[in-house]
């Protein structure tokens, strides 16, 4: 069957194109005054921005350019206005009629040449203009749940075509962080500090192994290239419980030196409200209603400064640091009824008190080595990160039916995380137009835990073993790859191969001292083949196939037989004979003139680990397990109407369909469920002061850990009003208006039967308002002015 889905798709045109020399013929006319008129013209080559050439120009002049690339021409003349064109080079030469036109210092006689597309494809990365998506929103995180295909659920983790989470990273770098962590971190974001999304939701041999549900990249401003800018901004939510936020940035540019700083405050407060119902044998029913409340504060500094030492060579540092103070504040009660007689047979409360700080800092070194003007280029980066979370605990436990001695105690819980990251990557344009793109990363991460807990019993503490852990956790993993990539016969083609070490050792000191090691190598194929398959309704069909293997490894947490208690009748225990989870994807892909319409999917998953509930008596404990395997099919689809003057729209449906096989506690699995996940986005600008956002998702027959999930949603509303020549925006904002983003949720498998409700503080009202000052870059003027990005990986 493989075999047959690429040779079908490989020969679904037949015809095929014959590689040649393409060239970019331009031809100007002159609208000035001036009789004659000599200009600079200067090709970028994109995404990167790099010069590819310079030329004079006068009356017309030509470029030699390569089939299927993407490149932006600038051409300046002494009292003429800039011109800008995209060009988009397919299978054949293209011819441009541009005109030189008087400068004026209205901004609004510059005459636009092409406009810029919210969502584009480029090779295997969809790339998301986080502009528009930032003018309604207030932080990073809600630019994150507003971007187009990306669903966000309530513990902050991000899906893309797969049930398995994505990987978030900022500026091309992973946020070892969890998700409530991640969240606040984002959260802490201004939202205009965000250059694009990147999407890659099949990553190349260049990405990490360890990515099976794909990367989000959130590519963040790295200052401008004139003179001295910033912006001011402040907000306030309000829902049951109220949240607010202000901050700064700023950027400066002097002599090729480029410097920023931001700082933001984020005062939150939410809540949790879980109410449950599990059943014992189906003769007892457990009947629990827990509330959380969760106050807290974040401070977020962001510094970076670059240099360009040459025309060939730039480096940077980048440093951000994050540190929270949080409490949770949480009261569980639990009932226990016998079906049988319809009677309580039991009653239970505890109230768990939580008080946490934690610091996050990341430093980043980086250089960019310019090799020559088609391209290549080499770029290395070290980076050091630090985290620390320290957390008291005082909780109560109260036996009321039958009645019985309460049981009173406290926690203490230091946790330590260190990692050293060090990557290096070539991309170097050899002759006959190949481009090899090869590279190494190593990364060691170190992570040091204690956790003791302490029962009183009415005069004194005492140590709580059964509880109480302290472990030491050491996770190398060096790598290597290589990809190449070629056009010919029509046909775009990019093999690649990674190779992962993985190095892991983790001992548990207390309470028993267990150890355990893990030492493994494995190889990681890649294929990548574009192709133009033919015009419809004036737009070009491309067609992609993408071939990848991937892994997910056991976290430490996952491995550690620590036993953690959570109530009466809940605790936590990790799985040390967890083995890796191995994930085969094939998908083929359609766009239409860059434009994402059309993908379809498989992952092949082989030894899938998951979270799992399992009841061998009153006691539930959660824990990992290997449970066999998954072959996930997705369709998804996409369309809108492009930008325009005044209405943007884009909406999607996918459609994900699982079929697991295996073991669940020790009896055979056989289970198949399908969900489907709406997307919509809408902006419309009336005037150019005045601005309006509608947009949703909705998840039908949702499945999570093996808990079936009802339809849940959440559609979000704001306006936004620009003020002072454009310098101030005022946004009023709606999340989730009709309050549909709640959990209902039930599971029914051998061991396990349960159902109840999940849902948080998601429907809140907010007022933001951002100033911004100095000197803008000229490429930030106006909304369709296209221009090489300042920002990058």
């Amino acid at each position: 069957m493989k075999q047959f889905f690429f040779l079908a798709i490989l020969f679904f045109n037949a015809n095929a194109v014959s590689s040649q020399q393409l060239r970019v013929n331009i031809v100007m006319k002159n609208e000035t005054k001036s009789n004659s008129l000599l200009g600079t013209a200067i090709l970028y080559n994109l995404p990167d921005s790099n010069v590819i050439t310079t030329k004079n120009i006068s009356d017309r002049q030509s470029f030699t350019v390569a089939a299927y690339k993407n490149y932006l021409l600038k051409i300046t003349a002494t009292g003429t206005a800039e011109i800008w064109q995209h060009i988009a080079v397919k299978d054949s030469s293209l011819n441009f009629n541009l005109t030189w036109r008087t400068k004026t210092t209205d901004l609004g006689s510059v005459v636009v040449v092409s406009r810029k597309q919210m969502i584009k494809q480029e090779d295997d990365k969809t790339i998301v203009d986080a502009e528009p998506l930032a003018n309604s929103s207030s932080n990073a995180y809600e630019v994150l749940e507003k971007t187009p295909g990306a669903i966000v659920d309530q513990d902050g983790n991000v899906y893309l075509n797969s049930a398995t989470p994505a990987v978030v990273q900022i500026n091309g770098r992973e946020v070892k962080l969890g998700a409530a962590d991640l969240t606040s971190l984002l959260k802490s974001l201004p939202a205009n500090s965000i250059v694009k999304i990147e999407i890659l939701r099949t990553p190349s041999a260049k990405f990490d192994a360890a990515s099976s549900g794909g990367i989000i990249n959130i590519v963040l401003k790295k200052g401008v290239k004139l003179g001295t800018s910033g912006s001011v901004n402040a907000g306030y939510f309000q829902g049951k419980l109220n949240t607010k936020f202000g901050g700064f940035n700023l950027n400066r540019s002097v002599n090729k030196i480029n410097t920023s700083f931001s700082y933001n405050y984020t005062n939150r407060n939410n809540f949790e409200e879980l109410n449950s119902n599990r059943y014992l044998n189906k003769d007892t029913l457990y009947d629990q209603k827990a509330y959380t409340r969760y106050p807290g504060a974040n401070h977020f500094i962001n510094f970076g400064i670059d240099a360009e030492l040459n025309k060939t060579l730039t480096i940077g540092y980048d440093m951000r640091f994050s540190t929270n103070n949080n409490k949770s504040n949480a009261e569980n009660d639990i009932d226990v009824y016998d079906l049988v007689t319809n009677t309580q047979i039991g009653k239970n409360a505890s109230m768990i008190n939580n008080r946490s700080t934690s610091n996050f800092i990341s430093n980043d070194i980086y250089a960019k080595l310019k090799i020559d003007s088609l391209g290549s280029n080499w770029e290395t980066e070290i980076s050091f990160d630090f985290f620390r979370n320290k957390n008291q605990q005082s909780y109560l436990n109260e036996y009321l039916q039958p009645a019985n001695d309460s049981v009173s105690g406290k926690g203490d819980v230091d946790g330590r995380k260190n990692i050293i990251t060090v990557t290096s990557d070539l991309v170097w344009k050899l002759p006959r137009k190949y481009t090899l793109e090869t590279g190494g990363k190593f990364n060691s991460s170190n992570s040091r835990n204690s956790s003791f807990y302490y029962i009183n019993d009415g005069s004194s503490n005492k140590l709580d073993s059964s509880q109480s852990n302290r472990f030491k956790y050491k996770e190398e993993i060096g790598s290597l790859y290589l990809q190449l990539s070629k056009t010919f016969a029509g046909f775009t083609v990019k093999p690649g191969l990674r190779m992962e070490y993985t190095n892991i050792s983790g001992t548990q000191l207390f309470p028993d001292d267990t150890s355990l090691n893990i030492n493994r190598t494995d190889f990681f194929p890649y294929v990548y083949i574009r192709r133009d398959l033919f015009k419809m309704m004036g737009f070009m069909l491309t067609g992609n196939l993408v071939y990848r293997k991937s892994i997910s490894r056991p976290y430490y947490e996952a491995l550690n037989p620590y036993r953690k208690l959570i109530d009466q009748y809940l605790f936590e225990i990790g799985n040390p004979r967890l083995k890796p989870q191995f994930t085969t994807t094939y998908e083929f892909n359609i766009q239409a003139d860059d434009f994402p319409v059309v993908s379809i999917g498989i992952n092949d998953i082989k030894d899938i680990f998951t979270s799992v509930t399992y009841q061998p008596d009153s006691i539930v404990y959660r824990t990992f397990d290997n449970i066999g395997k998954n072959k996930e099919t997705y369709v998804r689809v996409t369309g809108g109407i492009p930008p325009g003057d005044k209405y943007v729209f884009y909406a999607g449906a996918q459609y994900n369909h699982s079929d697991y096989s295996g073991l669940y506690g020790g009896r055979p699995l056989d289970y198949k469920r399908g969900s489907w996940t709406f997307f919509t986005y809408h902006n419309f600008k009336p005037s150019k002061l005045w601005a309006f956002t509608l947009n949703g998702f909705m998840r039908l027959k949702g499945l999570q850990n093996f808990y079936e999930i009802d339809p849940v949603g959440q559609l979000n509303f704001s306006v936004n009003r620009s003020l002072l020549n454009k310098k101030m925006n005022v946004v009023l904002s709606v999340n989730d208006m009709f309050y549909t983003n709640k959990y209902t949720f039930k599971i029914d498998q051998p061991t396990i039967s349960a159902k109840g409700e999940r849902f948080n503080d998601t429907r809140r009202v907010g007022l933001t308002v951002r100033y911004n000052f100095g000197i803008k870059p000229k490429e930030e003027k106006t909304d369709n002015f296209t221009a090489p990005a300042e920002g990058g990986n």
